[in-house]
């Protein structure tokens, strides 16, 4: 059956422009070539987000190093607030070993390092300043960070966006459901929704559906958003499913950071209340675009004008599956 459903909160997004608060770790990249690209998936959404006019507020941590000194620095040029960026001074700043094979990333995710000891900043975090709370996984692998962490998802009282985004060795099963439930939004991709299911791997509507089913009653979460690589990715909300298709890669580069980009443009819309059906849309192309570029971050501002774009796509109809 096909056509748009309106739904109310959460699927349209926070009913503010308030900055989102990211919580998470800050790296750097290292490929084979010897090139290191500024990263981490917290970090690639924020800079996405400022890319696209958000000014989000980045939690996370540094060292005392010329990577941390250089981290601050890319953020000043690129207009981002450094306020929450922490200094830790005996820890480096993160540092992953990146891999390449058919154009497809692997990490070997260094440890320990600043990014495991995010703490609570001195001032209490005041919801009425920021739209949402982000967040994923990686950062929660140790105990101080992880405690920040948990006292966010409890107590912020801030809409939350869950990117699981599961890194091996570090991701921890038992935090999966004090993560996701009660989270306005979870995003994950086709393999982590196998894993965390415990069903056959599938990029089928119907299987999508039964998956996330069997997600929110092991784990809570409201809307989900589902990315299958070149597949397309799923917006699921209650028992409707909405797809969209991914565009053609032109000049494909690498696919570090399509994930992350997907996720920034979605909540670029969901901040502007944007139904969450119609948000992949945009959120498909965008990603598409950051695979044709190096890494996952770029300066290239022609990237980040959707101007136009957004009512094109909104203005379309989206494939859209009933309850079944």
């Amino acid at each position: 059956m096909l056509g748009v459903r309106s739904i109310t909160m959460p699927n349209a997004g926070p009913p503010s422009r308030l900055p989102p608060l990211i919580f998470g770790e800050v790296l750097f990249d290292h490929f084979p070539d010897g090139r290191s690209v500024l990263g981490g998936a917290p970090f690639n959404v924020a800079w996405n987000l400022q890319g696209l006019g958000n000014s989000p507020h980045m939690l996370t941590a540094v060292g005392k190093d010329a990577e941390g000194e250089l981290v601050l620095k890319e953020m000043q040029d690129w207009g981002m607030e450094r306020g929450g960026v922490q200094h830790h001074p005996q820890l480096s700043t993160g540092r992953v070993v990146v891999t390449l094979a058919g154009g497809q990333p692997t990490y070997e995710i260094l440890h320990p390092c600043a990014f495991d000891q995010i703490k609570l900043p001195e001032q209490a975090i005041d919801a009425a300043h920021y739209s949402l709370l982000y967040y994923g996984t990686l950062a929660a692998r140790d105990t101080i960070s992880q405690s920040t962490l948990l006292h966010l998802v409890q107590h912020s009282g801030l809409p939350r966006f869950v990117d699981l985004n599961i890194r091996q060795p570090w991701f921890d099963h038992a935090l999966v459901r004090p993560l996701l439930d009660g989270a306005e939004w979870v995003k994950l991709n086709d393999e982590e929704l196998a894993e965390l299911s415990g069903q056959p791997h599938s990029t089928v509507a119907i299987d999508i559906l039964c998956s996330v089913r069997i997600m929110r009653e092991k784990y809570g979460g409201s809307v989900y958003f589902v990315t299958c690589g070149a597949a397309g990715a799923y917006a699921l909300v209650e028992d409707r499913i909405h797809f969209a298709p991914s565009p053609v890669v032109q000049n494909l580069q690498d696919t570090v950071g399509a994930g992350d980009a997907f996720t920034a443009a979605t909540l670029h819309q969901l901040l502007r209340q944007v139904p969450s059906e119609s948000a992949i849309r945009l959120a498909v192309q965008f990603a598409a675009q950051v695979c044709a570029i190096r890494g996952a971050t770029t300066t290239a501002r022609n990237l980040y004008q959707f101007e136009g774009r957004e009512d094109d796509i909104n203005s379309n109809e989206d494939s859209d599956h009933g309850n079944s």
